[in-house]
């Protein structure tokens, strides 16, 4: 009986928690940490950010040539290209069908690459030297700018 009496002191003399407490406890920290461990690797790897396509443009004569196209592909659709007034900063009209994407035929695109040609066509009142600045434009971002003299 002696053991008896020194377990029963033992459970008097020291408040302790209880194991249902103590497992309750044990889950949630176990649940906190896969939590953090979680949102910390889908940030690293569904994070990453998406690099939009670059295009080189330069003004040849009355065109604009693509010089070149870096993290393509960058597809024609209409409203590609906008063409902004530098005086104004507004639109520019352009005539019926431009400006338009070509390529060396005179055909017009489904895919732009380097060697194509951008065509505009500004009413006779545009004089001579006046300058717009050209945007090629791809899934709704600007992926390439040229500055553009009326020849």
């Amino acid at each position: 009986m002696g053991k008896m009496k020194a377990n029963r002191k033992f459970v008097e003399g020291e408040e302790a928690v209880s194991a249902v407490i103590g497992v309750i406890l044990m889950v949630a920290i176990t649940v906190a940490i896969a939590a953090t461990v979680y949102v910390y690797v889908s940030g690293m790897v569904g994070g990453g950010s998406k690099i939009n396509p670059s295009v080189s443009m330069l003004q040849s004569g009355g065109f604009i040539t693509i010089t070149g196209v870096q993290n393509g592909p960058v597809t024609n659709s209409s409203g590609m290209v906008n063409v902004i007034n530098q005086t104004t900063g507004l639109p520019q009209a352009q005539a019926t069908g431009y400006p338009k994407i070509i390529n060396g035929a005179g055909n017009s695109l489904t895919l732009v690459e380097g060697g194509d040609t951008i065509a505009l066509s500004f009413s006779p009142t545009q004089a001579s030297g006046r300058i717009f600045m050209v945007q090629l434009i791809s899934a709704g971002n600007v992926v390439g700018t040229c500055t553009y003299r009326v020849p």
